[in-house]
């Protein structure tokens, strides 16, 4: 039989009376009372502080006969209570270590379910066609007490969702395709529309596609604008020049002008570490739209 088990306190109640307990109390409030609204000045030094010594002497006397009331009532307590602490103390110390050990035991047989419980999952992806990292370990399937039954359901409802997502994004990104070649443009080019099924919505990429579109002709078109009204320009400075032997002088300035035949009637733009793919999409998209564009190593 456990020790522990049988261990018996004996203990009497302790029945403390003080007849005159609310007597005494109540005195010692009146007294403290006059005391404390009597100031204390030069004149009544003196007497206060022989008051303070009786009242000092009273407080003194109240505290000795409590103290020694309650080692009376209390006996051997302090001695037994020790002893019972101490037991405790190391008592708890052992559960602790056993505890540590249980713990770290606990953790290893469930990081084993997890790899197990991962390797299983791997295969169920394999056969929904979904990538395994996606799925979502859930902490109660870690459990000793977890049905592997139920486990197992749940991953397949997960592969089926993720299936359905990879389907939906599928036909997602052959819908920008298609709208790319609508539009003339790369899906997976400079605008990277593909990539941005991750943060936006689809509507709202079909739609950018369009404006970012729209923006490319105006920019385009204007440069073309500026291009051509300089041409005009240096056309009709050619008309108004001057022949000075092998070349044309502006009469009001003076200065040379150069022949319309030299100047070229296209875009000029140097782009840095441009790949073969988006080299690939300016060439078609200004093909496109008849821009003139050569594209020349750096």
């Amino acid at each position: 039989m456990n020790e522990i088990d049988v261990l018996d306190v004996k203990v009497t109640p302790a029945q403390v009376v003080v007849p005159n307990l609310d007597d005494v109390v109540a005195h010692v409030d009146d007294m403290l009372a006059s005391y404390e609204a009597t100031p204390v000045s030069a004149k009544t030094y003196k007497e206060a502080k022989a008051v303070r010594t009786d009242l000092n002497k009273a407080i003194k006397r109240i505290s000795d006969v409590r103290k020694e009331t309650k080692k009376r009532v209390v006996g051997n307590w302090n001695e037994i209570e020790q002893k019972m602490m101490q037991a405790e103390k190391a008592g708890k110390s052992v559960s602790d270590n056993l505890g540590q050990q249980l713990k770290a035991l606990d953790d290893k047989a469930k990081a084993d379910r997890e790899e197990t419980i991962k390797r299983e999952a791997s295969k169920i992806a394999g056969e929904f066609g979904v990538d395994p990292t996606k799925i979502q370990i859930e902490p109660k399937w870690l459990n000793k007490t977890a049905n592997w039954l139920d486990t197992e359901q749940a991953i397949r409802s997960q592969c089926e969702i993720l299936k359905q997502f990879s389907d939906m994004r599928e036909l997602q990104i052959k819908e920008i395709e298609h709208h790319a070649e609508v539009l003339g443009i790369r899906p997976e080019g400079v605008g990277g529309y593909v990539g941005q099924l991750d943060v936006k919505n689809f509507d709202d990429i079909k739609v950018n596609m369009s404006h970012d579109v729209q923006i490319a002709k105006a920019r385009f078109a204007a440069k073309k604008a500026e291009e051509e009204a300089a041409y005009q320009q240096a056309l009709e400075r050619e008309k108004q020049a001057t022949k000075v032997g092998e070349k044309l002088v502006d009469k009001n300035t003076g200065e040379v002008v150069k022949p319309v035949g030299e100047i070229k009637r296209n875009w000029q733009y140097t782009f840095e570490q441009l790949t073969d793919e988006q080299k690939q999409f300016l060439d078609d998209t200004f093909t496109k739209w008849h821009i003139t564009f050569k594209t020349t190593e750096i």
